[in-house]
């Protein structure tokens, strides 16, 4: 199965892994719907998907943090997308880092609104439009943060928190979802290099011998690999790490 003419849904597009897949779906041919806090914020996101591949993706303004923006933002892609997507990857997130009383009660509230609540509610307001399709996909970026006995040496409980908060979200669904065929995965990954697809950097090898971490390369990878297979198999979890070199 490829990803050419895909509608896909990517949240948290205007950087880092979201700008990865972003560019690298769409150089797969896939249909991008992107959104991030700001919609100046996805200009540079918007270029490079442009320069690389002629397709312009659609933009718009989502605080995951504000349940009537998420509300709008699937009534602007179903107005665009024929009433429905086949992909959405739940990617936006916010990052928290500190000892745990060094951070506002604010900062905690929006990190886990953001991750936990955000996911939860673009998930159910995109269903519709995923339900409509003869293939659907929901990808969660979750984080290592959100496995059982992992200590990330920098982030704030409230982190762990919204990401222990993502993993049984979509645990939960994939259960619910399974009896109409959509597939929700789960990707685990460790701290990884940003690196852009349309950097020569992107395709070179990776090793532990020069203190390379795993590239978002390797994540993007893990996530078409799941997608592209035949829809009788689910891959439900993917968890990366940065691996030792012989």
């Amino acid at each position: 199965m490829e990803l050419a003419g895909k509608k896909v849904v990517i949240t948290g597009a205007s950087r880092g892994l979201g700008q990865a897949l972003a560019i690298s779906l769409a150089k797969m041919g896939a249909q991008l719907f992107l959104s991030a806090r700001t919609k100046d914020s996805l200009n540079e996101t918007s270029r490079l998907i442009e320069e690389t591949t002629g397709q312009v993706p659609l933009k718009y303004a989502v605080d995951l943090r504000n349940s009537e923006q998420i509300r709008s933002f699937a009534e602007a892609v179903e107005a665009e997308s024929s009433s429905e997507i086949d992909i959405l990857i739940n990617n936006g997130a916010m990052w928290l880092a500190g000892e745990f009383d060094s951070v506002s009660d604010e900062e905690i509230s929006d990190t886990i609104n953001s991750a936990a609540v955000g996911t939860t509610l673009i998930t159910r307001h995109f269903l519709p439009l995923l339900r409509r399709s003869k293939g659907a996909d929901i990808v969660n970026m979750i984080s290592v943060c959100g496995l059982l006995n992992v200590q990330h040496e920098s982030a704030h409980e409230a982190f762990h928190a919204a990401k222990f908060a993502q993993a049984g979200f979509t645990d939960r669904l994939r259960h619910r979802l399974k009896p109409e065929g959509i597939r929700v995965i789960g990707v685990y990954p460790p701290d990884f290099d940003d690196v852009s697809p349309v950097d020569p950097e992107w395709a070179q090898p990776r090793n532990t011998r020069d203190d390379q971490n795993i590239s978002n390369r390797h994540v993007v990878e893990a996530i078409t690999f799941a997608l592209t297979r035949d829809r009788i198999c689910s891959i439900n979890s993917i968890q990366l790490d940065t691996w030792p070199s012989v």
